[in-house]
């Protein structure tokens, strides 16, 4: 009698129940994609390709701002994606040595100063530069919400973490958007500029988003 009633209480208790489906990164992966595109599509429709893209491609130093870029924004996206999954002791900590390579862009930036402050200073003045800062942020939206919506469905552990990566994942994405627009090549104002626009992002996602990813 004592095993039926158990068997009877634990019918009552899953009578009600339905099915979830699972979970899968490639369907938050399909989300951060057609976010990234969207941003992509939307601003380069609005403003242009940057002429060169079609004649030589980008410069060297462009080119590796932009690739450093993109790798921080994949390897916080992964880390966001991850966070949306059940799972104890999961590491999310990849994104940072992604960000740490970055930074070799500021510092270089920095050298630039000291070598040429003159020229450094005309790249920080605002207008161009200001608008590009915008214009990632804007453009890394798509990425953000996508990441977003994500993760209060999973309801992740840590909701102050999960800001901070979201914020990350959408300004590299805007700013990898950005370099496809702007011509500049200038290693400060891809630095000041363009970094910012993953700053903003991080801070926003920091002090926004953690109360609405809490359980």
């Amino acid at each position: 009698m004592k095993d039926a009633s158990i068997d009877n209480l634990i019918d009552e208790l899953a009578g009600d129940l339905t099915p979830v489906r699972p979970r899968r990164v490639a369907r938050g992966s399909a989300w951060v994609a057609a976010g990234w595109m969207a941003g992509a599509a939307a601003l380069l429709l609005i403003f242009g390709l940057r002429q060169d893209l079609a004649v030589r491609g980008m410069p060297p130093l462009s080119m590796l701002a932009f690739w450093l870029t993109a790798a921080t924004g994949l390897a916080a996206t992964w880390s966001a994606l991850r966070m949306g999954l059940p799972g104890v002791g999961r590491d999310y900590g990849g994104w940072r040595w992604a960000v740490g390579a970055s930074l070799s862009l500021p510092l270089a930036a920095v050298a630039a100063c000291i070598t040429d402050g003159h020229a450094a200073m005309e790249a920080a003045r605002h207008g161009f530069g200001f608008r590009c800062l915008v214009q990632g942020v804007a453009a890394g939206l798509g990425v953000g919400a996508a990441l977003f919506f994500w993760l209060r469905a999973g309801a992740p552990t840590s909701p102050t973490r999960a800001g901070w990566v979201i914020g990350i994942a959408a300004g590299a994405a805007g700013a990898t958007i950005v370099a496809l627009h702007c011509a500049s090549d200038d290693v400060v104002h891809i630095a000041l500029w363009h970094g910012a626009a993953v700053l903003l992002s991080a801070i926003a996602g920091r002090l926004i988003l953690p109360r609405f990813l809490r359980w």
